[in-house]
């Protein structure tokens, strides 16, 4: 079964069976109904109080186009890293504010190494 659960303020759909409790992804709550959850104690790391991008591949970051504290669009270009001789934007996902960029013009990153950390703007009306 799935489940819409908000934990330290960040909505995540999990899905249970007989052992265990999975995080499948970020969402909102699609409907009025609480589920109480009997989840031990424990201390929640940066990473899960925003959200991330990864690098997808290892590449060399030629541009930064947005600073941190500013809110971007869905879509709207934040990094540009080049990669195996082509160049990969990195958009942003949703419209959001970015709470930091990790890397700058020049940096070599590696594949899965956190670029960039976010905050979904809240959505008001």
């Amino acid at each position: 079964m799935k489940y819409d659960v908000t934990l330290n303020g960040v909505k995540y759909t999990v899905e249970l069976d007989d052992t265990t409790v999975r995080f499948l992804e970020k969402t909102a709550l699609k409907n009025d109904d609480l589920i109480d959850l009997d989840i031990p104690d424990f201390d929640f790391e940066e990473e899960n109080t925003a959200s991330n991008i990864k690098a997808a591949l290892p590449g060399t970051v030629i541009a930064v186009k947005a600073s941190k504290g500013e809110e971007v669009k869905k879509g709207q270009t934040i990094l540009v890293i080049e990669s195996m001789k082509m160049e990969n934007a990195i958009v942003a996902p949703e419209d959001c504010r970015i709470d930091d960029i990790h890397v700058s013009a020049g940096a070599y990153v590696s594949k899965d190494q956190k670029l960039v950390s976010f905050r979904a703007l809240e959505v008001v009306g």
